[in-house]
């Protein structure tokens, strides 16, 4: 695994958090594409990207994720990373991606009990303006299970393998390493190195505590070696201290308006490229070196 220099992703926009809670969550493919452009000019690599109604609802709908990805794919040298979690099948979980065509397509690799009522509670907001945003975080919430069934993550391999796209494997727990490792034991011509995020701080998945991500990495080198480059991040408003722990670590990671809208309780990040430039700077006080896009590629093996 190279750890030369940290690549950070920034997740700019997400499907959990809402509207509501932060005037500065861009919801417009415009607002997304704005803050992006900005990530980028703050140090980010990498651009994951999700697609929202106008009332920021979260959507597949290519139609919408064209307003905005082909504007960055051409605006900006980062690599492109859209989200594959919308829709039953793999085929309707991939339509916009192959419509677009982006570096890499996320994969979710296990099920999950999905706490979404305790992200609200996190980020400290109790009252929406919206009726759906209430609903979505009411009885509905605690009824969640995100469904990622061997059939379907081995179906979306395939596909994107076709179609010569990277994947980022999404591991919420350790369980969902192994369930990674029969997948790539039965698939050889996956893209080396293995692209692997570790999701971390989520009420249904495994904490963002230093022991937990530790196990996570050490884990993740006995099951896949050298041919793997590691990303953490965490959610609600430990995630810069969870990007700080693996970036520690020798690990890639995250930070962005999906994860966390706060940087202390009541306050907002400005914006993506805020807290960009916050994880950034902690990181250049410990002599961490961050990579540029092009850097970027060449440690993920897509330049």
């Amino acid at each position: 695994m190279s750890t030369k220099k940290t690549i950070v992703t920034c997740a700019v926009t997400g499907a959990s958090l809402t509207p509501s809670m932060s005037p500065n969550l861009p919801v417009t493919p415009a607002e997304i594409a704005d803050q992006s452009i900005d990530a980028v000019k703050a140090g980010a690599s990498v651009l994951h990207l999700h697609a929202r109604l106008p009332d920021g609802r979260p959507t597949n709908d290519p139609a919408i994720w064209g307003e905005f990805v082909p504007r960055l794919q051409k605006e900006t040298p980062a690599l492109i990373n859209m989200s594959a979690s919308l829709g039953k099948s793999a085929e309707e979980r991939l339509e916009a991606v192959l419509a677009l065509k982006p570096d890499i397509a996320t994969v979710i690799v296990g099920s999950m009990n999905y706490g979404l009522f305790n992200k609200s509670r996190n980020q400290g907001i109790l009252e929406f303006s919206q009726t759906w945003e209430t609903e979505a975080f009411g009885e509905k919430a605690y009824q969640i299970v995100t469904q990622n069934s061997f059939a379907t993550i081995h179906r979306m391999i395939d596909i994107l393998v076709e179609h010569d796209i990277a994947m980022e494997f999404e591991c919420y727990d350790v369980g969902h390493l192994y369930i990674l490792d029969h997948h790539l034991s039965r698939k050889q011509n996956i893209k080396r190195p293995i692209i692997l995020q570790f999701l971390t701080g989520i009420l249904g998945g495994i904490p963002s505590d230093i022991d937990h991500l530790v196990h996570l990495k050490r884990t993740s080198e006995r099951l896949f070696g050298d041919a793997v480059e590691l990303f953490t991040h965490g959610t609600g408003t430990g995630n810069i201290k969870a990007a700080t722990y693996g970036a520690m670590m020798g690990t890639h990671i995250r930070v962005g308006q999906e994860d966390n809208l706060f940087e202390k309780p009541g306050v907002p990040f400005k914006s993506n490229a805020h807290q960009v430039e916050k994880v950034i700077g902690i990181l250049s006080q410990l002599n961490i070196d961050i990579a540029s896009p092009d850097e970027a590629r060449k440690i993920l093996g897509l330049a």
